[in-house]
């Protein structure tokens, strides 16, 4: 099974009290009018999910394209647009294999979506798309996972969360790999309607963690320039403060050189 297929079914529910995706947003859009030379049209939204960020930025007027691996991601990303009636686009496509007819302004990738190219060749390829798919002076914006941040392995933790229909169990187990700089993380969900067990399923995902000093380089190595970074551990995202050693999310906007 793919990352995200069945995962992808509960994906809002899960992450509904862990991502305040309007104050991200907000974020976003103060970093356009820092760093971008005009306001932005267009946006693409590189590992775009369910499409949370993007139809918010559409709803703010914004031109957005979302492209995610996960057909389970895209199909509710479709209906939420639809449903939020905006037209946000959304595509079935890898981020190591950009193929789409338009450029945009600024291209973002925000959560983990970026750790999942595990090979340098892979971010060679992403990198190389988002050239091509930016207009000159355009903008990447993106999260990574900062090794300095990653808590002793095995790190176990878990969840609870409901809605109407269903309440939700995620267990997960953590175990970083220094070689590699690798966190693997076991999940495990539960989901429980009225009382009764209706399933259980298990995902392993593994997310490529960096230094800011890798990232600088890796950036510089494929003619993007790092041009701000910022702590986005999911409390101070717009006060803009700078990552300290063990802040574990942090934002990067590369400018295409």
């Amino acid at each position: 099974m793919s990352i995200y297929e069945k995962f992808g079914d509960y994906y809002d529910l899960i992450y509904q009290g862990t991502v305040n995706y309007e104050k991200e947003c907000d974020a976003l859009e103060k970093i356009f009018a820092k760093l971008c030379q005009r306001k932005p049209k267009s946006i693409l939204d590189v590992g775009c999910g369910t499409g949370s960020h993007a139809v918010i930025l559409s709803k703010r007027g914004y031109n957005v394209t979302g492209i995610d691996i996960s057909k389970t991601m895209i199909k509710k990303a479709k209906e939420k647009a639809k449903k939020e009636k905006v037209k946000a686009e959304f595509f079935v496509q890898d981020m190591r294999n950009i193929k789409l007819n338009k450029k945009f302004d600024c291209a973002i990738c925000i959560f983990g979506g970026f750790g999942y190219i595990l090979k340098y060749e892979d971010l060679v390829n992403a990198f190389s798309g988002l050239r091509q798919h930016l207009n000159k002076g355009g903008l990447f914006i993106f999260e990574f996972w900062n090794v300095g941040g990653i808590r002793p392995s095995p790190y176990q933790s878990w969840m609870k969360t409901q809605d109407d229909n269903v309440t939700l169990y995620r267990l997960s187990e953590s175990n970083f790999d220094p070689q590699t700089n690798v966190l693997n993380i076991d999940f495990h969900f539960i989901l429980i309607r009225k009382d009764k067990l209706v399933e259980t399923f298990n995902e392993t995902h593994k997310i490529k963690c960096y230094t800011l000093a890798e990232i600088r380089k890796y950036l510089e190595d494929n003619e993007f320039k790092l041009v701000s970074d910022y702590d986005w551990d999911g409390k101070n995202e717009t006060e803009f403060k700078t990552p300290r050693k063990e802040t574990f999310r942090i934002l990067a906007i590369a400018k295409k050189s």
